[in-house]
């Protein structure tokens, strides 16, 4: 899927796409067995794949299942057939990034893949292949990253872990569109005038922190860095000040940070799970679903906002100015 949406196009568009997801996973899954709480799931893949892996199994541990989230990059340099997991999780929206194809091949293991292209090199490395659903995503990960919420959320319930109904998810997506949409233009306007954003969250939040701090660079060229919670408290956070800002993941200790940014006078955004009053001067928005739901109404927030702060800034999300030719295998040339 060569050919790129236009991003605002691709955002309002997921609510179908996922419910699509939600069905293709629900007819390419009833083969695989339940997990055992004592066996432990690995997800491998890279750039925001690995990001809702982190919301996925941060999901699953809270479910008492054993799980960990792995770069591709990393795991493609581990001994042979290390033993890195019992089961494997290993996504690509193209199925043709080559280091999740190489960590699949250095562990020898036939994995459960999750791609938008099922007849890619990585979907014939693996023994059940979950399809996204063929959609031409934006030149940034936004339909793929919800879909790829879905199809995971669809994984675990096979194996015998309930994240929530897949099915629902498109609905989250739905309403956050409607709820949100309103306060972008306001928050990208306060956020052009800024020179860089931390993004902050604990939990499935922090999953969420982690792409859309990759969203808003590629989308907004706004220079961004994600932190879990209280690692944000242990340092990070001294650089702030005017210029600066940060956006806020869930209501427990980021209140408390949420005061000390904007008493230094940088800009703050929280979205936080339940409404209430906040410090003067922050941007407090609140979304109606917790747990694993929760991510897709953060993330959706996110795109909206870096969608209006790339249209602010005159950029065409996904023009980038750093193509790569190694991140991405060739496609076959057609016979003729």
């Amino acid at each position: 899927m060569d050919e790129r949406a236009d991003i605002d196009a691709a955002i309002a568009s997921q609510p179908h796409w996922m419910a699509q997801t939600a069905r293709l996973a629900a007819a390419a899954l009833p083969r695989l067995r339940p997990w055992r709480r004592t066996e432990t799931v690995a997800l491998i893949g890279m750039g925001a794949s690995t990001h809702a892996g982190t919301v996925w199994t941060e999901a699953l541990r809270a479910a008492g299942q054993r799980a960990l989230n792995l770069d591709a990059s990393a795991v493609a340099h581990y001994p042979e057939g290390y033993p890195v997991a019992d089961h494997l999780v290993v996504v690509s929206e193209s199925g043709r990034s080559p280091e999740p194809i190489a960590a699949v091949r250095r562990l020898g293991a036939a994995p459960v893949v999750i791609t938008n292209e099922p007849d890619s090199p990585l979907a014939r490395l693996g023994r059940v292949v979950v399809p996204l659903g063929g959609f031409q995503d934006s030149g940034v990960y936004t339909i793929g990253y919800t879909c790829t919420l879905v199809a995971l959320a669809a994984v675990a319930r096979a194996c015998g872990v309930n994240l929530g109904d897949p099915g629902a998810l498109a609905g989250v997506a739905s309403a956050a569109l409607a709820d949100y949409a309103p306060d972008a233009p306001a928050v990208a306007a306060a956020l052009d005038g800024c020179t860089v954003l931390d993004i902050v969250g604990a939990g499935t939040s922090y999953g969420t922190a982690q792409a859309a701090a990759l969203l808003f660079r590629e989308a907004a060229g706004l220079a961004t860095a994600p932190y879990e919670t209280a690692q944000y408290l242990h340092g990070p956070m001294e650089s702030c000040g005017p210029g600066r800002a940060v956006w806020l993941f869930g209501d427990g200790r980021e209140d408390g940070v949420a005061a000390d940014v904007r008493t230094a006078g940088g800009y703050v955004c929280s979205y936080v799970t339940t409404p209430g009053p906040m410090a003067s001067g922050v941007h407090r928005s609140s979304k109606p679903v917790s747990g694993y739901a929760a991510a897709v109404a953060e993330i959706v927030a996110a795109q909206l906002v870096a969608a209006e702060l790339a249209h602010l800034r005159g950029r065409e999300a996904g023009a980038f100015a750093f193509p790569q030719p190694d991140t991405k295998l060739p496609r076959p040339v057609a016979r003729r």
